[in-house]
């Protein structure tokens, strides 16, 4: 398969969580960052998008892991523009270990945004003016549709956005928001457990000084959704679903 962009990570000691394990927001950046060299070898990048005064903007992730890399662990990560739906750029991702087994997988929706009109640019006019290769390889057998959470939530944290949370852009790192869902989710009733896929949509921006309401619903089988809230004016800025399996011997 052609236009296949291939990147090695070795596993460092700050992208560990307490078991060792690589943790899923530290799989999540090498996914965002294998994402941003493909782009940049594309001509589509951060600095060649500003230049025409337009952006990306990721709005929807899907990540599931089979197992998660160790320390020291050498990684391999393969991904590709795979097509485009209505507003949607997509691009899929694919973790091989040193054996060359799949241990994980991503999908992600992108828009773009022109920087001064907030419009959104449909993607495929991007696409056709660089010629771009696509393929409609995906990792996921349904696409990443709205997040619809099946049930009221009942509020579980609060968290105010501080200055180590914003980005390059002074909005808050996709990343973040993750971890604030997983640590709404995480507890010392549940070390046994451990995240098995976790799928998200970015619906609006948070910033400096903003109160972020993480509210939850609790299913059978491990299952967990989230929507973040503002405080002030009730603006949905994310929602989640987290799904956790019990791991053998536990």
């Amino acid at each position: 398969m052609a236009n296949i962009f291939t990147k090695e990570f070795t596993i460092a000691s700050y992208d560990l969580n307490p078991k060792g394990q690589a943790r899923l927001t530290s799989m999540a950046n090498f996914f965002q960052e294998v994402a941003y060299y493909h782009a940049s070898e594309l001509g589509l990048g951060y600095h060649e998008m500003k230049t025409r005064k337009t952006t990306w903007v990721l709005s929807r992730m899907r990540i599931h892991m089979k197992r998660y890399p160790v320390w020291n662990e050498q990684i391999k990560l393969e991904t590709w523009p795979s097509g485009a739906e209505r507003l949607f750029a997509l691009r899929d991702f694919r973790v091989l270990d040193s054996k060359g087994e799949i241990i994980g997988m991503a999908s992600t929706a992108w828009l773009i945004l022109d920087i001064d009109t907030h419009r959104l640019i449909r993607p495929k006019e991007m696409m056709e003016q660089f010629k771009m290769i696509v393929h409609d390889v995906q990792m996921f057998d349904r696409p990443l549709d709205k997040i619809a959470v099946p049930g009221e939530c009942r509020l579980m944290k609060e968290h105010e956005v501080v200055f180590s949370d914003l980005d390059i852009v002074g909005h808050v790192n996709n990343m973040k928001y993750m971890e604030w869902c997983i640590d709404a989710a995480s507890s010392e009733d549940n070390s046994d457990m451990e995240i098995r896929e976790l799928e998200i949509n970015f619906n609006h921006e948070a910033l400096f000084g903003d109160c972020i309401q993480i509210s939850g619903l609790e299913q059978t089988g491990g299952e967990t959704y989230f929507v973040a809230t503002r405080e002030d004016d009730g603006q949905e800025i994310i929602s989640s679903r987290l799904k956790r399996v019990s791991m053998p011997g536990t």
